[in-house]
């Protein structure tokens, strides 16, 4: 019973230190009608600055969630009854006041029992992301859009730098990790986060951002510091690669080839580098897809960005994650070698590639009519190209997995087609790139348990 009537006053007092918090940037936006972006980076830099001792304060996960839970009901309500300007006077759309609470949670479960990686997902989520919004909105001259939001390269490098500190300077004094590893660390770390919060939409960078960070940690700590830099050469490699690519096709916008960077990154670190031959392919067919169709049937220019990207990668980025723990945390004797999700990833890439293509050939995302010509002609396509290069960079894969992942595209095309003859489909953006998403996705779960049978 002590116990708990020790941890509600430490519950308590931390509540009280936050209801200070906002009165003091309600106060401050009344008297000195500062930006409101100002009073609520306040609010976002002072609670951070709490949540970094909970470790310290309280004892249980479920103090924080109660807090968690308390605050982010006060931040609905509010917002319903148009107060509290401090934190929703805001122009742009965010959900950020609200993902942070959920954010602080996650990361007392995930790390409470490695207090340097909380105090530095933390600080990454609480003193970059606040400096750079502050920097950007006040100096930012060069500036960019990312969906319908607006970023600046002023903020951006502010956030690369603030979260190298953050990452490094723990790092450095409270762990006993080598200071060449820790420096490479905090650039490798500081740089995919940096990367992930410029591309973030309607404030879950206040999400992504902490638990990001505590994962690359787990990842990158253990590793020697070569293999961290040759990591962060192929990162920087492929991401001038695809700028270039971008530059030289203007498939992509400068957004989505940060998101597409990432996409290409995580295939070459979890899965190898087979995994980037197929998603690089892939992605020049579609270039000359895009460039045959611009000269001959002067079709709008495609300039592809975050939501694109993510909704065409999501599925082969699962793959390649799921991939990755099958071998080196389930390490079954069966499914444990050989990438057995290989094939279902080209798979998933012919398919994406079938669609996008069918798409940008018939000149509309709401397709209710096609012909043959056109249906095979993307199918082949997809299956034509990526299969075969597929299988020759990786010649684990059998014939009949060839077949399985041949067969996905013309089932996702198939799939996608009767969907679009539903009356109710929503008939507006991005829900086409959903609808595609979710039509590879329908096809790669109907053919898995084949692809696994045909692996063992």
């Amino acid at each position: 019973m002590s116990f708990l009537i020790e941890e509600a006053l430490r519950g308590a007092g931390v509540g009280a230190v936050f209801l200070v918090i906002f009165a003091a940037a309600e106060a401050w936006r009344r008297l000195g009608s500062p930006e409101p972006e100002w009073t609520r980076k306040l609010v976002h830099l002072g609670g951070g600055v709490v949540s970094l001792a909970l470790p310290w304060l309280v004892r249980s996960h479920w103090t924080v969630l109660a807090l968690g839970l308390a605050f982010a009901g006060v931040l609905l309500l509010t917002r319903r009854l148009g107060v509290l300007e401090s934190v929703h006077g805001v122009e742009r759309v965010s959900e950020g006041g609200l993902y942070f609470p959920l954010a602080i949670y996650a990361m007392f479960l995930l790390a409470a029992d490695r207090p340097v990686f909380y105090l530095i997902g933390v600080l990454a989520l609480v003193v970059s992301d606040a400096l750079a919004a502050l920097v950007g909105t006040t100096y930012g001259k060069m500036r960019f859009r990312v969906e319908r939001d607006r970023r600046s390269v002023e903020g951006s490098a502010v956030f690369f730098l603030a979260t190298f500190l953050a990452v490094h300077l723990p790092l450095l004094l409270m762990t006993d990790l080598d200071r060449l590893l820790s420096v490479l660390v905090a650039v490798q770390i500081a740089l995919l986060v940096t990367f992930l919060e410029l591309i973030s939409l309607r404030g879950n960078d206040n999400l992504i951002v902490p638990i990001g960070t505590y994962l690359l940690l787990l990842k990158l700590t253990p590793q020697m510091p070569e293999t961290i830099l040759w990591q962060l050469v192929a990162q920087l490699a492929i991401l001038g690669c695809l700028f270039l690519v971008a530059w030289r096709s203007r498939l992509l916008t400068g957004s989505g080839t940060i998101a597409a960077s990432l996409f290409f990154y995580g295939a070459w670190s979890l899965g190898g580098p087979a995994w980037v031959v197929a998603p690089a392919a892939a992605l020049l067919a579609f270039g000359l897809v895009v460039r045959f169709a611009r000269t001959f049937d002067h079709k709008p220019s495609a300039r592809y960005q975050v939501l694109a990207v993510f909704y065409t990668g999501i599925v082969g980025a699962v793959l390649f994650i799921a991939n990755n723990v099958l071998e080196t945390v389930v390490r079954h004797p069966v499914w444990g070698w050989g990438d057995p999700l290989y094939p279902v990833f080209l798979g998933a890439l012919a398919a994406n590639l079938a669609l996008l293509t069918l798409v940008f050939w018939t000149d509309t995302p709401w397709i209710r009519r096609v012909s043959g010509l056109q249906l095979l002609g993307s199918v082949a396509l997809g299956a034509g190209v990526l299969i075969p290069l597929g299988g020759w960079v990786h010649p684990h894969m059998s014939l009949a997995q060839g077949l399985l992942a041949a067969a996905v595209p013309l089932l996702a095309a198939g799939v996608y087609l009767a969907a679009n003859r539903l009356p109710n489909v929503p008939r507006r953006r991005p829900w086409d790139g959903r609808l595609q998403s979710l039509s590879v996705a329908a096809s790669v779960l109907l053919l898995l348990p084949l692809f696994l049978a045909a692996h063992a």
